[in-house]
């Protein structure tokens, strides 16, 4: 065979092979599906982790609207502040904070319900057991239809005004008139006065559970002509005076009465033991149902702030100096406990000062709660 026949037979051959599917091309078509394949697979792994952090990204930086706060009481009555004495009312205000600026505490706060308790029968029998243990023996006289009056001599002159509906009660003593207590007696310390306010509730199972959990607070006080002054320092002193509030809300947010400075619990012990331990006893408290609360909307500080300004504030414990000039240097939010029944615990804002200035402002939005007439 000529060499031409072999050039022709190779021609064919290579054309077949151009034109035809065989091993070598389907290997090599196979590498490339697996190729693009694995990177497709992997642009999708890729894509989908991208998508999901941008997604998550979205959402943090751009978080739905809460739903608007709940209202679920209706228009609340404002909140009953006592009168104040307008000489002891400064008339400008100073911001000095720490950050000079004023803090946030956000768009809402918890309002609770106040339940009041309804009278009963057995009501006068209780009050009776109540003053019993706390040595009163003889009967009562009866005020009016929901307050009794007991009396007792022994260890001191003793009155006990009590509610008989809700158990509130007054406490008084002739100690001030006794001046055998204040002679060679050792006064107790912080911890155990408190103990010892605790325990004197207890004895009638008046003591509130969230009380029972609240540090109180202390002074000590010197007698001094029939009157009672702070004391220098402990040694000083002839009495001790304790006051402890229900333990903070959430955690968080502390209750502040009238003054700033009475608690619902007041109370004034000597330094004698037994009976004559506790000389004056205020229990002025009235229960919280923390599981009926509803969120209200709070105006910000900065509105509080001008509020206060224009003297629509409540100042509760006017500064120890006389000055026109208060200067605030902390806000916080706390919630106004009144010793008259009130049917919620409503938040406020509460401004401290140079010299224990301290002054509140109703926290919620105006249009939370009842025009004041």
């Amino acid at each position: 065979m000529t060499s031409s026949h072999y050039l022709g037979y190779n021609e064919v051959m290579a054309q077949t092979d151009d034109t035809g599917f065989n091993l070598t091309k389907a290997t090599r078509i196979g590498r490339q599906v697996v190729k693009f394949g694995t990177i497709g697979v992997v642009l999708l792994m890729v894509g989908r982790i991208s998508l999901q952090a941008l997604t998550a990204y979205w959402i943090a930086t751009h978080p739905p609207a809460p739903p608007p706060p709940e209202m679920g009481f209706g228009l609340l009555p404002a909140i009953d502040f006592p009168d104040e004495d307008e000489l002891t009312l400064p008339k400008n205000y100073q911001l000095e904070t720490e950050t000079g600026t004023l803090p946030e505490f956000g768009d809402r706060a918890y309002v609770y319900f106040m339940p009041q308790k309804a009278a009963s029968l057995l009501d006068a029998d209780n009050a009776i057991q109540i003053a019993r243990k706390y040595g009163f023996t003889n009967n009562p006289e009866s005020i009016d239809p929901r307050t009794y009056r007991f009396r007792k001599q022994s260890p001191l002159q003793s009155v006990l005004e009590l509610n008989i509906v809700n158990n509130n009660f007054v406490y008084k003593t002739d100690y001030l008139s006794r001046p055998e207590l204040i002679l060679d007696v050792e006064i107790p310390v912080e911890f155990e006065a408190v103990n010892q306010v605790k325990g004197f509730l207890n004895t009638t199972q008046l003591l509130p559970s969230d009380v029972a959990t609240s540090s109180g607070k202390v002074k000590f006080l010197k007698a001094i002509a029939g009157e009672l002054t702070e004391a220098v320092s402990p040694s000083d002193a002839d009495f001790v005076q304790v006051d402890i509030n229900r333990s903070p809300l959430e955690d968080k947010f502390s209750v502040f009465t009238a003054d700033a400075e009475t608690g619902s619990i007041h109370a004034i012990l000597s330094g004698q033991g037994g009976n004559a331990s506790i000389v004056h006893f205020e229990f002025q408290y009235f229960p919280i149902d923390y599981l009926t609360r509803s969120t209200y909307p709070l105006r910000s500080t900065t509105e509080a702030w001008q509020l206060l300004q224009s003297g629509e504030g409540y100042v509760a414990r006017p500064a120890s100096r006389n000055t026109d000039l208060a200067v605030i240097r902390k806000v916080a939010l706390g919630y106004y406990e009144s010793f008259i029944y009130q049917e919620y615990l409503q938040p406020i804002y509460i401004f401290f000062g140079d010299d224990d200035f301290v002054a509140y402002v109703p926290a919620l939005t105006a249009n939370s709660t009842e025009s004041v007439q």
